[in-house]
């Protein structure tokens, strides 16, 4: 995924809460009956999936957080899941070793200037460590986390700086394994031999265009394409005739703002190649704008989608429905902060000590670890090529199918082998 909001799943969610209504009454019950018996339903199993109460006491342990929450692009459903999943451990965990866990943030713009003034006031509430967020500025925090001895947990790793910092553990992939999987799975499952990749002409749209998905294409022996696409480009039929002169089986748009466009532009032009893409282009206003161009597209994310039923996503579902704001956007980035807590609380609940050192042996190592929502962790500075704190590279395969977005492959799978970080 690129930097930008992920595709919404609170619709999903709401489906998820209502689905377990779905039955409720008798056929001659009345319908407001009905409804009295559906709602009790519903929040008994929100209740039970969130587990016995378990609440922490004592002194809070203080953990820092800067969060990307002004400017164009804004994550704040990151906070407000980590906040809400704080709140939850609390209750129901016990906090971290039977103390509350005490989440100080501040909000940041993106500059890493910014980010380092936040840096800067976090660390001097002498927090225990940092929760990683969604920070593109996080760049700037790094020094004052490295001067204060901090360890970084969690978070998404838009930059190299998270990526390799030795003082970080990050549970997900993103830019690199997302569309590592998805360009794997073009092969290895659908057959592609041929492809076009559509991508933004700047500094993160090459990267991800050109090193990343081109360059895993090309590993597997794909003939690749690549057609550049201006940032401030109006008109896509161009683009997309470009990309499908040569016929391919495959065109991938790697274009965050413009998906919805190009995906038009494509239908209008007669593409018959299977259509992939990052998650962007599968948030509700893309597939409202895209229409039926949208229809088949396929990505890649790293969680489990909040409507699958599992134990996991069930007590993320009816936690943001207990301690969530109204309104929150449900969305990969709002699964990461809820997975990054969670995480946090498994790995240091026993952790008596929590110095630095200790907090990053509680990680660190070559066995696998539970992964709230996604693929089992190893910390081994190996799962990602150039991306050392980056402990997991696996995703599932989604597509739009309907106009929604489902699970086509309920297996994880990781192209992170498939990728070289000196491809062109």
């Amino acid at each position: 995924m690129n930097v930008t909001r992920k595709w919404a799943t609170s619709i999903v969610a709401v489906a998820v809460i209502g689905a377990f209504a779905a039955g409720c009454g008798s056929d001659s019950s009345s319908s407001s009956d009905k409804d009295k018996s559906a709602s009790s339903t519903s929040t008994a199993d929100a209740s039970s999936a969130l587990g016995t109460e378990k609440k922490a006491s004592g002194d809070p342990i203080v953990v820092g957080l800067l969060n990307l929450e002004s400017g164009p692009v804004t994550f704040p459903e990151y906070r407000q899941a980590a906040e809400a999943a704080v709140k939850y451990i609390n209750d129901y965990k016990g906090g971290i070793g039977g103390r509350p866990v005490q989440l100080e943030t501040c909000a940041t713009d993106g500059q890493p200037s910014t980010s380092g003034r936040c840096a800067g006031q976090i660390a001097d509430k002498k927090p225990a460590f940092i929760l990683g967020g969604a920070d593109t500025g996080a760049p700037g925090a790094y020094p004052v986390w490295k001067r204060a001895n901090l360890a970084v947990v969690g978070g998404i790793p838009f930059t190299p700086v998270e990526s390799n910092a030795n003082n970080g553990v990050m549970f997900i992939s993103v830019s690199i394994a997302d569309n590592a999987a998805a360009s794997k799975y073009a092969v290895e499952k659908l057959g592609v031999k041929k492809a076009s990749v559509i991508y933004t002409d700047d500094t993160q749209g090459k990267f991800t265009g050109l090193a990343v998905i081109a360059g895993v294409l090309k590993s597997q022996g794909v003939d690749v394409k690549t057609v550049p696409l201006a940032p401030n480009a109006a008109d896509f039929s161009s683009v997309a005739a470009s990309a499908i002169e040569n016929q391919p089986d495959m065109v991938y748009v790697n274009s965050p703002n413009a998906c919805p466009g190009v995906l038009k532009a494509l239908k209008s032009v007669g593409n018959q190649a299977k259509i992939f893409g990052i998650d962007p282009c599968t948030s509700p206003p893309a597939l409202k704008t895209a229409g039926d161009a949208a229809e088949g597209l396929y990505f890649a994310q790293p969680f489990d989608s909040l409507d699958s039923g599992s134990d996991d996503t069930n007590v993320m579902v009816a936690a943001m429905q207990k301690y969530g704001e109204k309104n929150v956007a449900l969305d990969s980035i709002a699964q990461a902060g809820f997975n990054s807590v969670m995480n946090m609380q498994s790995a240091l609940d026993g952790v008596k000590d929590l110095n630095t050192d200790a907090i990053l042996k509680a990680f660190k190592g070559s066995s696998e670890q539970p992964n709230f929502m996604a693929h089992p962790y190893v910390c081994n500075g190996k799962q990602v090529p150039g991306a050392s704190s980056v402990c997991n590279a696996f995703q599932k395969m989604k597509q739009v199918k309907g106009g929604k977005v489902t699970t086509v492959d309920d297996e994880w799978i990781s192209g992170a082998s498939l990728y070289r970080p000196t491809a062109p």
